[in-house]
Parts: structure tokens; C-alpha cells; sequence
């Protein structure tokens, strides 16, 4: 009779087993919710960081070009003058930009050797902003450049120009100037998809 009892005893009741398993199941869902957590958090920081991370390439992109900036006119593929510094509000084409200028080049640069000047532009189209790199200086009618992501998930770019007068214009150069001249600054303003608006200026030095 002992014996039956002591082999009762070592098992579970229905009771314990139901109570085992509601622990069970409240340590899985809290688990779960943690784990949960820590991968959006993780996910957060990570788009936080890209984000960070391309506007900061960006702007650094635009200081380093506009450091670099020479006046030196170009033409287009009809043969017309563009000034060395060209500033406008709309695109009129395909590869056309909100600002395109000049830039010198590297003379026995210990990395990068010896590198003529070179044209670029910054196009701003459906959120996007665009480096347009063109491969020569003077373009002929198949002439094409190379187009790069700089930055996405923008909802407004805005370049605008220091003038002699100290007003700040979105167009260059000034109407009948000379087209080799250069603004006294240049201002950038971006405001990205998340709210967050960036200005930043920068003069000739």
C-alpha cells in the first residue's frame, strides 16, 4: 500500500501540468515580445544609420565639389556656351541639373596621379538626388553621362546663389553677367521624407 502511494506522489496532477504550461506560455510571449523588440529596434537603428550615413556622404559630396569649382566655361552638344557655374530652378532634359559647374582637376595628386577638370551636376528628380558626372568637358550630340544615386527619399532640394548684392537667388549667373564669374556662396536646403530639413552653405574660398 506504501508503495502505491510513493508511486502516486512522484507524478503530476492535471493542476500542476495546467499551471506549468500557463508559465510556460507567459515565458514564451514575454520572450517573443522581447526578441520582437530588439529586432525592430534594431531595424530602427539601422535605417536611422543609412540614412544618416547617405545624407552625410551627400553633403560632403556637395562641400568637396563645390571647394573645387573653376571658372571655366564648357559646351553643350549644339556647340553653345554653358557658363562655368550654371544655376536654375527647373530641368529642361533628360541629363539636364538644378546646378552644374566645373571643376579643376588634380596635378601629380599622389592617389590619384593626374586628373583633367571635369563637369558635374546635381539633378534633383522624384525624390532623388542625382550626381551627373559628364566624361569629357565639351560635349558633341552623343555625348552621355554617368548618373549616380546620391541620396533618395528627399521631398525638397533647393540650390540658391549669393549675388553681389547680398540676395540670395536660385538661378546663375545673373541675367546679361559675365558666364565665367562665380556666386559668393551657395546654399543648399533638403528636406527628407521623414521630416527632417538640412541647410548648408558654403563660401568660395
Amino acid at each position: 500500500m506504501n508503495m502505491v502511494n510513493t508511486s502516486r506522489r512522484l507524478g503530476f496532477t492535471l493542476i500542476e501540468l495546467m499551471v506549468a504550461i500557463v508559465i510556460f506560455a507567459i515565458i514564451s510571449t514575454v520572450s517573443y515580445r522581447m526578441i520582437t523588440s530588439l529586432v525592430r529596434t534594431k531595424e530602427i537603428a539601422g535605417e536611422a544609420q543609412e540614412k544618416w550615413g547617405n545624407l552625410s556622404l551627400a553633403i560632403s559630396n556637395f562641400g568637396m565639389s563645390w571647394n573645387r569649382v573653376i571658372p571655366l566655361v564648357v559646351r553643350d552638344q549644339n556647340g553653345g556656351l554653358l557658363p562655368a557655374v550654371y544655376g536654375k530652378a527647373k530641368l529642361n532634359g533628360m541629363y539636364d541639373s538644378q546646378l552644374e559647374m566645373t571643376l579643376s582637376g588634380f596635378s601629380g595628386d599622389r592617389i590619384y596621379g593626374t586628373v583633367p577638370p571635369k563637369r558635374i551636376g546635381y539633378r534633383y528628380y522624384g525624390k532623388t538626388l542625382y550626381l551627373v558626372t559628364w566624361p569629357v568637358l565639351n560635349r558633341v550630340v552623343t555625348t552621355q553621362p554617368d548618373i549616380d544615386v546620391l541620396i533618395d527619399n528627399v521631398t525638397k532640394f533647393e540650390i540658391t546663389f549669393l549675388y553681389p548684392d547680398n540676395q540670395w537667388r536660385n538661378t546663375w549667373p545673373p541675367q546679361g553677367g559675365d558666364i565665367t564669374s562665380l556666386p559668393r556662396a551657395v546654399k543648399v536646403v533638403m528636406v527628407l521624407a521623414s521630416g527632417e530639413t538640412v541647410e548648408r552653405s558654403w563660401a568660395l574660398t
